[in-house]
């Protein structure tokens, strides 16, 4: 008889990858959305001198 733990305690290969293709999607919208946080902060400091000149 299969029960619910066993199942845990047996790890899948299949669960495995797509965990390491999750992280990965994870870590690449991350850097994307860090890139456009710092490109809209830079073109706020540009506005701000623009508009003090």
């Amino acid at each position: 008889m299969i029960t619910s733990f066993d199942m845990i305690d047996q790890p899948n290969p299949d669960d495995e990858r797509e965990l390491e293709a999750r992280c990965a999607r994870f870590r690449i919208a991350k850097q994307e959305l860090d890139r456009a946080v710092r490109r809209h902060g830079e073109s706020d400091e540009e506005d701000e001198a623009d508009s003090a000149a």
